[in-house]
Protein backbone atom coordinates (compact mmCIF):
# COMPACT_ATOMS: atom_id res chain seq x y z
CA UNK A 1 0.00 0.00 0.00
CA UNK A 2 1.24 3.31 -1.17
CA UNK A 3 2.11 6.25 1.96
CA UNK A 4 1.01 8.70 -0.29
CA UNK A 5 -1.05 11.17 2.30
CA UNK A 6 -2.37 13.34 -0.72
CA UNK A 7 -1.97 13.19 -4.21
CA UNK A 8 -3.57 16.54 -6.37
CA UNK A 9 -3.74 16.01 -9.83
CA UNK A 10 -4.23 19.27 -12.46
CA UNK A 11 -5.53 21.76 -9.73
CA UNK A 12 -6.85 24.98 -11.87
CA UNK A 13 -8.19 27.93 -10.03
CA UNK A 14 -9.63 30.75 -11.92
CA UNK A 15 -11.22 34.41 -11.03
CA UNK A 16 -13.42 35.76 -12.93
CA UNK A 17 -12.70 40.09 -13.13
CA UNK A 18 -13.66 42.87 -15.65
CA UNK A 19 -11.12 41.89 -17.80
CA UNK A 20 -11.47 38.53 -18.34
CA UNK A 21 -10.81 35.30 -16.35
CA UNK A 22 -7.46 35.09 -14.14
CA UNK A 23 -5.59 32.09 -13.23
CA UNK A 24 -4.72 31.98 -9.99
CA UNK A 25 -2.84 28.09 -10.36
CA UNK A 26 -2.12 26.73 -13.50
CA UNK A 27 -2.93 22.94 -13.61
CA UNK A 28 -0.55 22.02 -10.88
CA UNK A 29 0.21 18.14 -9.68
CA UNK A 30 1.99 17.18 -7.08
CA UNK A 31 1.81 14.49 -4.20
CA UNK A 32 2.79 14.49 0.02
CA UNK A 33 3.35 11.60 1.89
CA UNK A 34 4.48 11.55 5.38
CA UNK A 35 7.23 13.75 4.76
CA UNK A 36 7.67 17.62 4.53
CA UNK A 37 7.36 18.91 0.91
CA UNK A 38 7.44 23.09 0.01
CA UNK A 39 5.90 24.80 -2.35
CA UNK A 40 8.05 27.37 -3.53
CA UNK A 41 6.98 30.58 -5.46
CA UNK A 42 6.86 34.82 -5.50
CA UNK A 43 4.28 36.48 -3.92
CA UNK A 44 0.74 35.97 -6.01
CA UNK A 45 2.13 32.89 -7.95
CA UNK A 46 -0.35 30.38 -5.74
CA UNK A 47 0.85 29.10 -3.11
CA UNK A 48 -1.85 29.51 -0.85
CA UNK A 49 -4.31 29.23 -3.09
CA UNK A 50 -3.23 25.47 -3.86
CA UNK A 51 -3.36 25.12 0.17
CA UNK A 52 -6.89 26.27 0.45
CA UNK A 53 -8.15 24.14 -2.96
CA UNK A 54 -7.17 21.35 -0.85
CA UNK A 55 -9.47 21.89 1.82
CA UNK A 56 -12.13 23.20 -0.53
CA UNK A 57 -11.74 26.79 0.57
CA UNK A 58 -12.06 28.93 -2.53
CA UNK A 59 -15.39 30.14 -2.39
CA UNK A 60 -17.65 32.10 -5.18
CA UNK A 61 -17.16 33.64 -7.86
CA UNK A 62 -13.60 31.77 -7.50
CA UNK A 63 -13.58 28.45 -9.16
CA UNK A 64 -11.48 25.47 -8.57
CA UNK A 65 -11.54 22.05 -10.22
CA UNK A 66 -9.07 19.10 -10.75
CA UNK A 67 -8.69 16.00 -12.33
CA UNK A 68 -8.70 14.98 -8.91
CA UNK A 69 -7.51 15.71 -4.79
CA UNK A 70 -7.17 12.12 -3.25
CA UNK A 71 -6.36 12.04 0.21
CA UNK A 72 -5.85 8.84 2.03
CA UNK A 73 -7.30 7.17 -1.25
CA UNK A 74 -10.50 9.50 -1.23
CA UNK A 75 -11.44 11.83 -3.79
CA UNK A 76 -12.24 15.20 -2.04
CA UNK A 77 -13.95 16.48 -5.24
CA UNK A 78 -16.68 13.72 -4.05
CA UNK A 79 -17.33 15.23 -0.66
CA UNK A 80 -20.01 17.14 0.87
CA UNK A 81 -19.18 20.41 2.71
CA UNK A 82 -20.83 18.42 5.82
CA UNK A 83 -18.42 15.14 4.76
CA UNK A 84 -15.51 18.39 4.74
CA UNK A 85 -16.46 20.21 7.92
CA UNK A 86 -15.09 17.01 9.24
CA UNK A 87 -11.58 16.98 7.52
CA UNK A 88 -10.54 20.17 8.45
CA UNK A 89 -8.98 20.91 11.30
CA UNK A 90 -9.05 16.97 12.26
CA UNK A 91 -7.34 15.14 9.58
CA UNK A 92 -6.08 17.67 7.36
CA UNK A 93 -4.69 21.67 9.22
CA UNK A 94 -3.82 24.53 8.09
CA UNK A 95 -1.80 27.34 9.75
CA UNK A 96 -2.04 30.67 7.96
CA UNK A 97 0.42 33.51 7.47
CA UNK A 98 -0.83 35.87 10.87
CA UNK A 99 -2.58 35.04 13.46
CA UNK A 100 -3.94 38.41 14.11
CA UNK A 101 -6.13 37.43 11.87
CA UNK A 102 -6.84 33.67 12.36
CA UNK A 103 -7.28 34.01 15.95
CA UNK A 104 -10.70 35.08 17.77
CA UNK A 105 -9.77 38.65 19.44
CA UNK A 106 -13.05 38.03 22.08
CA UNK A 107 -12.31 35.18 22.98
CA UNK A 108 -8.99 33.36 25.31
CA UNK A 109 -6.22 31.22 23.46
CA UNK A 110 -6.76 28.50 25.96
CA UNK A 111 -10.76 28.55 24.84
CA UNK A 112 -10.12 28.25 21.33
CA UNK A 113 -8.13 25.58 21.78
CA UNK A 114 -10.28 23.82 23.66
CA UNK A 115 -13.10 24.57 21.14
CA UNK A 116 -10.78 22.83 17.83
CA UNK A 117 -10.14 19.64 20.11
CA UNK A 118 -13.72 19.34 21.27
CA UNK A 119 -15.32 19.86 17.98
CA UNK A 120 -13.81 16.74 16.51
CA UNK A 121 -13.67 14.41 19.55
CA UNK A 122 -15.59 13.66 22.70
CA UNK A 123 -12.71 15.32 24.89
CA UNK A 124 -14.56 16.63 28.08
CA UNK A 125 -13.54 19.87 29.42
CA UNK A 126 -11.18 18.72 31.95
CA UNK A 127 -9.64 16.32 28.55
CA UNK A 128 -9.84 19.73 26.47
CA UNK A 129 -7.89 21.55 28.92
CA UNK A 130 -5.11 18.96 29.89
CA UNK A 131 -4.55 18.30 26.58
CA UNK A 132 -4.42 22.18 25.07
CA UNK A 133 -1.47 22.70 28.42
CA UNK A 134 -0.02 19.99 26.83
CA UNK A 135 0.13 21.39 23.16
CA UNK A 136 1.11 24.83 24.45
CA UNK A 137 3.75 23.25 26.52
CA UNK A 138 5.19 21.17 22.96
CA UNK A 139 5.36 24.47 21.27
CA UNK A 140 7.90 25.32 23.52
CA UNK A 141 5.75 28.32 25.58
CA UNK A 142 6.86 28.44 29.09
CA UNK A 143 4.05 29.17 30.83
CA UNK A 144 1.43 27.55 28.92
CA UNK A 145 -1.21 28.40 32.10
CA UNK A 146 -0.85 32.08 31.87
CA UNK A 147 -1.00 31.98 27.93
CA UNK A 148 -4.40 29.70 28.51
CA UNK A 149 -5.97 32.42 29.78
CA UNK A 150 -4.31 35.36 27.46
CA UNK A 151 -6.28 36.50 24.58
CA UNK A 152 -4.19 36.84 21.09
CA UNK A 153 -3.61 40.74 21.62
CA UNK A 154 -2.07 40.14 24.69
CA UNK A 155 1.10 37.96 22.67
CA UNK A 156 3.61 38.70 20.62
CA UNK A 157 3.94 37.45 16.93
CA UNK A 158 6.20 34.88 17.81
CA UNK A 159 3.87 33.61 20.44
CA UNK A 160 0.82 33.51 18.78
CA UNK A 161 1.96 31.64 15.57
CA UNK A 162 3.11 29.22 18.18
CA UNK A 163 -0.09 29.22 19.90
CA UNK A 164 -1.92 28.83 16.32
CA UNK A 165 0.63 25.14 15.60
CA UNK A 166 -0.75 24.46 18.70
CA UNK A 167 -4.55 24.69 17.50
CA UNK A 168 -3.88 23.11 14.49
CA UNK A 169 -1.86 20.27 15.99
CA UNK A 170 -4.21 19.48 18.70
CA UNK A 171 -6.20 17.07 17.07
CA UNK A 172 -3.44 15.20 15.64
CA UNK A 173 -4.00 15.36 12.15
CA UNK A 174 -2.60 13.37 9.50
CA UNK A 175 -1.38 16.27 6.57
CA UNK A 176 -0.53 19.59 7.96
CA UNK A 177 -0.50 22.82 5.61
CA UNK A 178 1.19 25.69 6.63
CA UNK A 179 1.13 28.63 4.48
CA UNK A 180 4.02 30.95 4.70
CA UNK A 181 4.10 30.50 8.92
CA UNK A 182 6.75 32.88 9.61
CA UNK A 183 6.00 35.38 7.10
CA UNK A 184 4.74 37.80 9.38
CA UNK A 185 7.55 37.23 12.34
CA UNK A 186 10.82 38.66 12.73
CA UNK A 187 13.57 36.78 11.56
CA UNK A 188 15.00 35.76 15.04
CA UNK A 189 11.98 34.15 15.50
CA UNK A 190 11.28 32.61 12.15
CA UNK A 191 14.40 29.94 12.61
CA UNK A 192 12.77 28.86 16.32
CA UNK A 193 8.95 28.39 14.87
CA UNK A 194 9.48 26.53 11.55
CA UNK A 195 12.42 24.27 14.07
CA UNK A 196 9.09 23.51 16.60
CA UNK A 197 6.85 22.74 13.68
CA UNK A 198 9.59 20.31 12.14
CA UNK A 199 10.44 18.62 15.05
CA UNK A 200 6.48 17.99 15.51
CA UNK A 201 6.00 16.40 12.08
CA UNK A 202 8.37 14.47 12.55
CA UNK A 203 7.51 13.01 16.01
CA UNK A 204 3.63 12.50 14.76
CA UNK A 205 4.80 10.96 11.55
CA UNK A 206 2.75 13.61 9.67
CA UNK A 207 2.99 15.05 5.94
Amino acid sequence: MSDTLLSVEDLWVRFPTRNGTVDAVRGISFSVGRERVGIVGESGSGKSMTGRSILRLIRSPGQMEAKSILFNGENLLDYSEKQMRKIRGHQISMVMQDPKFSLNPVHTVGKQICEALRLHTKASRREARQGALEMLEAVQIRNPERVFDSYPHELSGGMGQRVMIAMMLITDPKLLIADEPTSALDVTVQMKVLAIMDKLVQERGMG
